[in-house]
């Protein structure tokens, strides 16, 4: 199995790890909307960052849980669509390359 090329199983799981991230970093951004008293604005703001952050704890649920009823299966070739991602931390994570792994002055663009 290249760096490009990995199980199903394993492509999930590393899938549900980039979400259970998303989750942390969304319930960071907690503290910083405050609809005590900002108006119906920023509540409507806040009910939408609370459906984003449920949504993305269940979908990472839901990936890791999956993952296993692919064991076994054959490995997928993903070069391309590793290279199509835009982020390069997130490529080589998803890669399973570890940040001491990846020497590179790449500039992530967004």
């Amino acid at each position: 199995m290249t760096a490009s090329s990995m199980s199903s199983q394993l492509l999930l799981d590393r899938l549900a790890d980039e979400l259970a991230r998303l989750t942390a970093a969304a319930t960071r951004l907690e503290g910083l909307i405050a609809p005590a008293g900002l108006g119906p604005e920023a509540m409507i703001v806040a009910q939408s960052h609370d459906l984003l952050s449920q949504t993305i704890a269940e979908l990472e649920g839901f990936v890791r849980a999956s993952a296993p009823s692919f064991a076994g299966g054959p490995d997928c070739d993903l070069q391309a669509p590793l290279a199509a991602i835009r982020l390069s931390a997130l490529a080589n994570r998803l890669r399973g390359l570890t940040e001491a792994e990846v020497m590179s002055g790449e500039v992530d663009l967004f």
